[in-house]
């Protein structure tokens, strides 16, 4: 056997529990100033800050223009060039029928862009996340807040650990993300 495939893999992250909100948002805040790496506040509560903006209304009234647009263009294909039917006298581009198809299919592409887009937005898309099997992760869902640091290096671990044992942590577990 190969003696590296034996060896241990040392831990890349830290979670640290915080009884106090102020305490947690308090050590996350130095935590993003020291750019030890990628710090995430998990919480029992809502965040604090209000959401940010979002190009979710853009995306999805680009895509329903784009969807009826795309709609009433397959509809003055089939009547003019591809399957052309003279009813009524009426003309082949006879556009005013083809509205309400390309309307409906414009809302139709809207709901499933939105739905698409906030599912990516939310995460939806992400099925597994090793931090999920960190212990301290479960008081997040009851009465404590948790802090996962993803260091970049060991020198960024220590720095870490550092500053969250000066902020208070109740507890540090070493995790490997």
């Amino acid at each position: 056997m190969n003696a590296a495939a034996e060896a241990p893999i040392a831990p890349n992250g830290l979670a640290a529990t915080f009884t106090s909100e102020d305490a947690a948002l308090a050590a996350l805040a130095k935590l993003s100033a020291s750019d030890v790496g990628d710090a995430r506040l998990f919480s029992p509560l809502p965040p604090p800050e209000p959401p940010k903006r979002t190009r979710l209304p853009a995306f999805a009234l680009v895509i329903g223009l784009l969807g009826a647009a795309a709609v009433f263009g397959l509809q003055s294909f089939a009547n003019i060039v591809s399957y052309p039917l003279n009813i009524g006298g009426r003309p082949p581009f006879s556009w005013p029928s083809f509205i309400p198809i390309a309307f409906e299919a414009g809302i139709l592409s809207v709901v499933l862009a939105t739905v698409a887009g906030a599912g990516a937005r939310c995460g939806f898309l992400r099925y597994y996340d090793s931090a999920d099997e960190i212990r301290a992760l479960r008081d997040a869902m009851i009465d404590r807040w948790v802090i996962v640091v993803r260091a970049l290096d060991s020198d960024a671990l220590a720095r870490s650990r550092e500053i969250l044992q000066r902020c208070g942590a109740c507890g540090i577990e070493e995790a490997e993300l």
